[in-house]
């Protein structure tokens, strides 16, 4: 660059280009409705030179880093959010409304914006005839293509004004720009798209669109594209021979395509303009048309004055409503905020309950407390309340084209409220139901409410936004909580299980010294007390908040690899009540066997016992085996089998009669008969089988049967 262009540039404020007022009114109107759609946002802005650029500006290339080659705009808006388009629009807005252009520029504003979208159009569609690919980027380009004219018209007025009225050419506008600012429209066009730091070709189709034709005939295919669409939009009537002949000579483009292009481009242009009440001054308008036109434009203006107004007015209540703290406070900074704004003195609020699907009034003050006794199913199109949300617009019970009359509960919302009539505004955000703010009014305030009705769909946008705000806010602490409670129920639950491991073990032991002292009364006593104290240890343990439930609600919860259980308590019978009694023990596991989900403690309860029964049945030379079975298919359902056998006398017929019942034992008066009856009920409490076969010759044989329930 320069030094010419850098003193230019430098007094250049590219950040303050005007928009017209008929595309901010659009704008605004997008960006503050009930369900706001990025497509319709998308369509709005690429619509306009300076917005577009606004956008990319703010967009910066971060947004684009890693997104290919082409500049997708609507991912675009996606990526800068919603809060920050609505912040460029209402600062453009707010620019515009102090900006030097009035409705003398207006017009030359509106020719502007018919030849860029021109050629934006043109872009595209020359971009698909001739398969590049990047369309978007086609589009953008010829929307910027003469952006510069305006950066000019904006920064030096005067000096501009004076170019326009001596030129009789654009390539004598194009030799005095250069000569009055140091660069022409295409080349600080070019400096404006350059500030995006984009890797595209963008700039470089701006800049190179008034070179000759032969300079351009090898040129990238984009700067092709944008010069051939400059060409197209060049004109104040029908199309001339030399943008035909461009066409031909870069792109081999017949003739009648071109026209047909250009009659679609041109329908397309004209069709935007009226959706946005444009109407462009030509040399065919006659001069009452033309003040009409004037007219017309300045109420445009006006009427963004009056946004701008709105904008200021909501900006100090949304400020009120961001100081506040919890979905309460936020009802009650509304209702301030409709007595400001809106000179409301009545007002309640209906909020979405998810889980019952009704509209449920939220009391604010002591003196609206009946309202929390109404609910409506939020289904329900009887009421006036229910069917502004379902239909998400503003519902008046004073609007004559409403077909429904009020309904009981409108009438009864009617007269807790204390007035004529309600207007329900809908809260919704982001496509999400929030509920319904009820504003009670007399039929003499209708027609001020109709004035008002775009000021209060924004704030009742901004107080949906902060009332979800608040719900969320609730649900993550809710959540936070509730994952703290789960982190120490677990961590308590783990202790437990520690501190179980143990006492299991020195039960275990207690048992085998009382059976190696088991003649010594008094030893028996002491015995007696240990155990008592560690079943207290036990239950102190089990009294720790949600562990006393667990052990029958989650009984399941623990994964068990159940060949290594079994081969712990083998350890522990080996080294104690088996060499007591000089039994031998052997175990034969399946090794396919997976972990079960299971109740840990329930197992090992059950294995003790019936190896503590097989060591006391064995004779001298006792023999205890363990085995194990994978998969076992039982009434169509999948078990595991654990099977404990030993080669004692066996079990006698009258006592097998009653095996798993308390029964009158015959080992003696320190033996309860008890536990047989507890393996029983602890195997029903896994679900599971039992079964026994038992004789004099082969001795006792015990299959139990566990639901093979994986991970």
């Amino acid at each position: 660059m320069t030094e010419s262009l850098d003193r230019l540039f430098s007094n250049i404020e590219a950040d303050k280009l005007p928009t017209m007022p008929h595309v901010l009114l659009v704008l605004l109107d997008a960006a503050h409705t009930e369900i706001i759609s990025f497509d319709h946002l998308s369509e709005v802005i690429t619509k306009d030179a300076v917005l577009t650029n606004r956008i990319i500006t703010a967009a910066s290339a971060a947004y684009f880093a890693g997104q290919g080659k082409e500049l997708n705009f609507e991912r675009t808006l996606v990526l800068l959010g919603l809060d920050t388009i609505k912040t460029i629009s209402i600062t453009a807005s707010v620019q515009q409304f102090f900006s030097r252009f009035d409705t003398k520029n207006t017009q030359q504003l509106k020719c502007f914006w018919r030849d860029s979208l021109t050629c934006a159009l043109s872009a595209k569609a020359i971009a698909r005839l001739t398969g590049f690919v990047f369309s978007d980027e086609a589009y953008i380009a010829g929307l910027m293509h003469n952006v510069g004219e305006l950066i000019f018209a904006q920064n030096f007025p005067e000096e501009y004004g004076e170019i326009c009225e001596k030129a009789e050419s654009l390539e004598e506008i194009l030799s005095m720009e250069t000569e009055s600012f140091g660069a022409n429209r295409f080349e600080a066009g070019a400096w404006l798209i350059s500030g995006w730091e984009i890797e595209t070709f963008i700039s470089d189709a701006v800049i190179y669109q008034n070179e000759p034709l032969e300079q351009v005939q090898d040129a990238h295919h984009l700067v092709k594209i944008i010069y051939l669409a400059n060409c197209l939009c060049r004109f104040n009537g029908d199309i001339d021979d030399a943008a035909l002949t461009v066409a031909q000579r870069l792109f081999d483009l017949d003739s009648e395509l071109i026209l047909d292009m250009v009659k679609a481009v041109r329908q397309e242009v004209s069709k935007s303009a009226s959706s946005m009440g444009i109407q462009i001054i030509d040399q065919h308008t006659g001069d009452e048309r033309k003040s009409e036109i004037d007219e017309q434009d300045e109420e445009k203006q006006i009427e963004l004055a009056g946004r701008v107004r709105t904008i200021a007015l909501m900006d100090g209540v949304r400020q009120t409503l961001a100081r506040t703290s919890g979905e309460a406070a936020v009802l009650k900074a509304t209702q301030k905020g409709l007595k400001i704004l809106f000179s409301v003195s009545n007002s309640c609020f209906f909020l979405i309950d998810p889980a019952a699907n009704k509209l449920s009034g939220k009391p604010v003050n002591e003196s609206d407390h009946r309202v929390g006794e109404i609910q409506i199913p939020a289904d329900s199109s009887n009421s006036v309340l229910t069917r502004c949300l379902i239909e998400k617009r503003p519902v008046s019970t004073f609007d004559e084209s409403e077909s429904i009359l009020p309904s009981v509960i409108d009438r009864q919302v009617i007269k807790l409220i204390g007035n004529d009539g309600i207007l329900c505004l809908p809260l919704i955000v982001d496509k999400c139901d929030i509920g319904v703010l009820v504003i009670g009014y007399d039929v003499d305030a209708s027609q001020r409410f109709e004035q008002q009705r775009l000021l209060l769909a924004m704030f009742s946008n901004e107080v949906a936004y902060r009332i979800l705000n608040e719900q969320r806010l609730v649900r993550e602490e809710s959540e936070k909580c509730e994952d703290l409670r789960k982190y120490y129920h677990s961590r308590a639950k783990e202790v437990v299980h520690e501190a179980n491991n143990p006492l299991s073990i020195i039960k275990n032991y207690v048992h085998i010294l009382g059976s190696k002292l088991e003649d010594d009364d008094q030893v028996q006593a002491d015995l007696t007390i240990i155990k008592e104290e560690l079943n207290r240890a036990g239950n102190i343990l089990l009294r720790l908040p949600g562990i006393a439930d667990n052990q029958t609600t989650e009984a399941g919860a623990d994964l068990v690899n159940v060949n290594c259980l079994i081969s712990d308590l083998l350890k522990v019978f080996r080294s104690s009540l088996f060499a007591t009694r000089s039994v031998e023990a052997t175990s034969d596991f399946d090794e396919e066997m997976e972990a079960i989900v299971c109740n840990r403690n329930a197992l090992k309860q059950i294995i003790s016992n019936l190896l503590k029964n097989a060591a006391e049945a064995a004779t001298d030379t006792g023999r205890v085996t363990v085995s194990t079975q994978a998969l076992v298919n039982h009434n169509g359902k999948q078990y595991v089998e654990i099977v404990v056998a030993d080669n004692g006398p066996g079990i006698p017929a009258e006592i097998q009669e009653k095996l798993f019942t308390q029964v009158e034992t015959t080992k003696g008066r320190e033996h309860s008969g008890l536990g047989l009856s507890i393996v029983k009920n602890l195997v029903d409490g896994l679900s599971g089988a039992i079964s026994c076969r038992s004789n004099l010759k082969t001795g006792t044989r015990f299959e139990i049967l566990i639901p093979r329930i994986l991970e």
